[in-house]
């Protein structure tokens, strides 16, 4: 199908260039447009055009010889309204009244009917103008809102106005009534379907160019073959209408609105006379009948013409649209094309140059990367691998190292198992990063650990690892705090070489241990290191850490200090391993941690309350957790020291009796203990079977037991012994 070669198009290079690229026919160059015909020669221009149409359309009246089936004015109202501002109304109603005048009996009949033809235009062009009509028609709502809104909706105001002022004048009867309303609302929304739109498309034989002989021939032919066509199926007795709407689809496709606005008007004229004259089609109707006919055959002319025209302008402006964005296209891949060779030019001396540099650094990374991936496996094997099973002390640590781009750093703990039952904990941090600062980390938890198993004194444990510093002249500082715990007692004792300090938390409550301060170990030539000391309390929390927990640049390490104590005791109800996953995941957030991070924390048993029941393996090395369990239920429960010991040594005795002769295999041992009044009341039990006396050797037990308490009962069945001890003690203050 060739494409028409009419229609108003988008200007693609002002689209192209950023800038709004307006309707064609809006740069309003035509001169209906030009800014004179909008002052007073504007004025008499559409009184005398509105005159001379309504002489025209009165030639065809039906009623009264005032009410005729195509009433011009009304589209020349509306042209003028669309083309030159509705400021043209007086204009308007002024040749109304002088065509009304002669026609009705009074002024007042005339002045009403003025109105209404005033106001009828005036409302269509609103309507228009409120759902953005294009005077252009070049889209279907175009079409569609020209025909509904301003032909059939609008004229019902001038049809009723004028019917209303015919009947008060007595100029028609009721019984006319609704023919007269039916021909003046077909002759108005005629006006508006064939005159508007052949008024609307006459600027644009100016904006849009002169045709070319061979399509202002083909507009010639197609408006002859309309005319013919027309008047062929308005004579005929056959009902041929539709014949009419082929070629004005012919028309609208090929010549757009400046041949489908005379085609339809043609078409129109020529549906108007056979209406008039009572022929074809319309012959044998009522006039309210002929009158529907002609308005249906109108609208779909109308309606059919416009918007295939309105259809086929869009398609051609969307292809000249979609052609200039090509062309612009292929110039901008041409510009572009030529910039990219240039700069592909400089691009390859660029990669020449850096190829060299590129070649080193790739070195350099990778010896940094190796380096950095032994110092993290040199750390984190010198670190602990697991912490030690303690019976009665609740132990958790973590290690994160710094995120990537920064080396590996000196962060360090350890956890000692000391002779007696104590506990030694340690944490450090060694300055710098690397390889120098793993090796140094190194040296100095090793050291930590055979000065603790030396003397577990945490004075003498820091001033051991100082003088190893200073005498093997380590190029590191390092940071160091040592605490020694006993279970038994709950009291620790520490002392601190300039690290950040340790964090107890207990029944909602945080605070730091600020106390036995000194400087980094090696940074001096003193060895002077204080000691402190804190009863922890039942249930509490101690939290070492490293500053890299604490510490953020730019923030002071003050705030960083707060914030744990505020998270710490916020949620020192959790059991430690959620604990510290909690602190690191709430002082790290979603930030990359530029230092290494280590995190020890160690909790003492809660308070007994009630009696004490224990179980274990009888085997040697449980002895000892009995004694310190036995002694944490004595203290708790509000035993007096003096009676304290020689409970613990009864009590001792009978398990290791146990041990020794109860079973021949693996056994259970278990110890229970109440208080009834102020008598200790301990139980010691088995489920194994003793040997005879002769092949136990010994004998001293009992005795001494029987010393060391009130009373001793022993009772041996089939299914084990129990030894039950029974001490009356003093009382002291549980807390």
């Amino acid at each position: 199908m060739p494409v028409p070669g009419d229609s108003a198009v988008i200007d693609q290079a002002s689209a192209a260039s950023g800038r709004r690229a307006p309707f064609a026919a809006d740069r309003r160059p035509a001169r209906l447009l030009d800014p004179r015909w909008r002052g007073p020669a504007g004025l008499v221009l559409v009184a005398v055009a509105y005159y001379v149409g309504a002489r025209v359309g009165l030639s065809l009246s039906l009623v009264e010889q005032n009410i005729t089936p195509l009433w011009p004015p009304t589209g020349i109202a509306l042209a003028a309204f669309l083309l030159l501002g509705r400021r043209t109304w007086p204009a308007v109603t002024v040749a109304a009244l002088a065509v009304n005048l002669p026609l009705t009996e009074g002024l007042a009949p005339a002045v009403l009917t003025a109105v209404g033809n005033t106001l009828a235009p005036l409302l269509a062009a609103t309507l228009l103008g409120r759902v953005g009509f294009r005077r252009q028609l070049d889209r279907g709502r175009d079409a569609l809102a020209l025909v509904f809104l301003a032909a059939l909706g609008s004229m019902l105001v001038s049809a009723t106005i004028g019917t209303a002022a015919l009947v008060l004048s007595g100029a028609i009867t009721s019984d006319r009534v609704m023919p007269a309303w039916a021909v003046w609302w077909t002759g108005d929304a005629m006006g508006v379907l064939a005159v508007a739109p052949f008024l609307l498309c006459l600027p644009l034989f100016a904006e849009l160019g002169r045709w070319s002989p061979a399509r202002a021939a083909e507009a010639v032919l197609i408006l002859t073959a309309l005319a013919v066509v027309s008047v062929w199926v308005t004579l005929h007795d056959l009902p041929l209408l539709f014949l009419v709407l082929v070629v004005l689809g012919w028309a609208a496709w090929r010549l757009q609105l400046r041949g489908a606005a005379p085609a339809a008007l043609v078409a129109s004229l020529v549906a108007t006379w056979a209406a008039t004259h009572d022929r074809g089609p319309f012959e044998g109707h009522s006039l309210f009948e002929q009158m529907a006919i002609l308005q249906a055959f109108n609208s779909g002319v109308a309606l059919a013409s416009f918007f295939l025209s309105a259809l086929v302008t869009e398609r051609v402006a969307a292809s000249r649209a979609l052609e200039a964005a090509a062309a612009e296209l292929e110039a901008r891949v041409e510009q572009r094309t030529a910039a990219l060779s240039t700069a592909n030019a400089r691009l390859l001396q660029e990669i020449h140059d850096r190829s060299v540099a590129q070649e080193q650094l790739s070195r350099e990374e990778l010896r940094a990367t190796r380096e950095h991936q032994i110092a993290e496996t040199l750390q984190r094997s010198l670190l602990p691998d697991r912490l030690p099973d303690i019976p009665g002390v609740d132990l958790a640590a973590r290690y994160v190292p710094a995120t990537a781009d920064v080396h590996v750093g000196g962060d360090w703990y350890d956890v000692v198992q000391l002779p007696g039952g104590l506990i030694g904990l340690a944490i450090g941090d060694v300055t710098g990063h690397g390889l120098q600062a793993a090796a140094t980390m190194g040296q100095l938890r090793m050291a930590l650990r055979a000065y603790a198993l030396h003397d577990p004194s945490p004075v003498e444990v820091l001033r051991g690892v100082h003088q190893l510093v200073t005498q093997l002249a380590m190029p590191d500082m390092a940071t160091l705090i040592y605490l020694v715990f006993d279970p038994d007692t709950r009291e620790v004792r520490f002392a601190n070489a300039g690290h950040p300090p340790a964090l107890v938390m207990a029944d909602g409550t945080s605070w730091f241990l600020v106390d036995g301060l000194a400087p980094p170990v090696g940074v001096t030539a003193d060895d002077h290191y204080a000691e402190a000391s804190l009863d922890l309390p039942p249930g509490a929390t101690l939290l070492l850490y490293t500053d890299g927990l604490v510490e953020r640049r730019g923030v002071s390490i003050q705030e960083g200090l707060d914030r744990l104590a505020l998270e710490a005791a916020d949620h020192s109800d959790y059991d430690l391993e959620p604990l510290c996953d909690h602190l690191l995941s709430a002082l790290l957030g979603e930030t990359r941690n530029a230092d290494d991070i280590a995190l020890v924390a160690i909790r003492t048993s809660p308070r007994f309350a009630g009696p004490l029941e224990l179980l274990v393996d009888a085997e040697p090395h449980e002895l000892a957790h009995v004694r310190r369990t036995l002694r944490r239920w004595l203290r708790d429960t509000g035993v007096a020291s003096s009676d304290e010991n020689e409970i613990l040594v009864a009590c001792g005795e009978a398990s290791a009796n146990v041990v020794q002769h109860a079973y021949d295999g693996h056994g259970e041992l278990a110890v229970a203990a109440r208080l009834d009044g102020d008598v200790v009341v301990v139980t010691v039990s088995d489920r194994g079977r003793w040997r005879r006396p002769a092949e136990r050797g010994g004998g001293w037990g009992i005795s001494l037991m029987e010393a060391l308490v009130d009373a001793v009962e022993i009772d041996r069945r089939p299914s084990g012994t129990v030894v039950t001890l029974r001490r009356t003690v003093g009382q002291e203050d549980a807390s």
